[in-house]
């Protein structure tokens, strides 16, 4: 799966988002808590 990330700066939180399906996709305060989020749903 490949991944299009996004920060915001207001609230400090990355999004992760599938390339293929932007319906897809889940925050984290971090790039990697994100990407396993998004992987465990």
């Amino acid at each position: 799966m490949k991944y299009r990330i996004q920060l915001n700066t207001d609230s400090q939180l990355f999004t992760v988002s599938d390339k293929n399906n932007t319906n897809v996709s889940a925050n984290g305060k971090t790039i990697s808590e994100a990407v396993n989020k998004l992987q465990n749903n």
